[in-house]
């Protein structure tokens, strides 16, 4: 989350005109991707109101909205698109825009045991309601985004360039080894610390689901391993075979899904590392916290050397 477009109350008092009046509206800084607003009415309820930026597409919402729904529909607790004037997508200052309902809870960066455990029971469910889903869309932060990122640095230079052409060097060896034949299954895709929230130590609800798209639940897996476990190349071995042996009591992978762990843990790496460099140098605009692509640079060195598919 983040603020890269700039609005007053006024400004959207007309899009809340069905709820209620609008007594604050604070913006959110965190994260990178779309600008967020905290809505309270006068009521004390709570809504995020949520305008996309250059990455997320119009076009998009309507699949990323039918798919939160898909999900709580399940049982999972994520935010729901709000339905005024019968219409779930609106348009402010030329860019989409919607409401979304409030989810309690606070992230975690210090997980406990018991977090862990729920954590693990969470994103179980999550995938396994992710694979009985027909929804299809497909995940566009691959290839097709590091090329375009790639080129655009062909001519701009960059503090990190021998960290770039090796990361290049590894997607160029990369580039032919995905497969088809995975099990493919509605995936978050994002799976941060600060998209899933907790209360009494327990998952209360996961948030953003703005790279929703059908995928290979070991992508899906491999993210939240590399935002959950590693500082850097710092990697946590004890935290990350509590939630490990907690997930795999729940799930079964088949041994193709087992031989591809390492293969998406690097791919999992590049990805954040590239969008996250591409954001440092061209997504400089509004109040924005910018994460280190760094830390994903040395997490994808970590994944050269190690192989956690041991853990299997």
């Amino acid at each position: 989350m983040a603020v890269y477009t700039k609005i007053k109350t006024d400004d959207i008092s007309h899009l809340f005109e069905d709820l209620g009046e609008i007594y604050s509206t604070e913006g959110i800084t965190e994260g990178v991707e779309n600008t967020n607003y905290l809505v309270t009415l006068k009521s004390k309820k709570k809504f995020i109101f949520t305008i996309f930026e250059k990455r997320t597409k119009g076009s998009d919402l309507p699949f990323f909205n039918k798919a939160m729904s898909e999900f709580n529909e399940a049982g999972i607790n994520c935010p729901s698109a709000i339905i005024t004037n019968n219409r779930g997508v609106f348009e402010i200052q030329n860019k989409p825009c919607a409401i979304y309902s409030f989810i309690e809870g606070e992230k975690i960066n210090i997980p406990n045991k018991e977090n862990l455990e729920s954590l693990a029971e969470f994103i179980t469910n999550m995938h396994k309601i992710g694979l009985r889903s027909k929804l299809k869309r497909e995940n566009d932060m691959l290839i097709p985004t590091w090329n375009y990122i790639i080129k655009k640095f062909d001519q701009h230079e960059v503090e990190y360039d021998s960290e770039l052409k090796d990361v290049i060097s590894l997607i160029n060896s990369l580039r032919d080894k995905f497969t088809n034949e995975l099990r493919t299954a509605l995936i978050h895709a994002d799976l941060f610390k600060d998209n899933i929230f907790f209360k009494d130590n327990k998952v209360s609800g996961i948030i953003d689901f703005f790279f929703t798209c059908n995928d290979s639940i070991v992508y899906d897996f491999a993210t939240l391993i590399n935002a959950w476990f590693f500082d850097y190349q710092n990697f946590d071995e004890n935290k990350f075979h509590t939630f490990f042996g907690k997930y795999f009591s729940l799930i079964e992978w088949n041994e193709l899904e087992k031989n591809n762990f390492n293969f998406y843990l690097k791919i999992s790496s590049i990805r954040f590392f590239m969008t996250r460099l591409h954001d440092k140098y061209f997504n400089d605009a509004g109040e924005v916290n910018h994460k280190d692509p760094l830390a994903f640079f040395e997490i994808i060195n970590f994944h050269k050397k190690n192989n956690l598919q041991d853990f299997f």
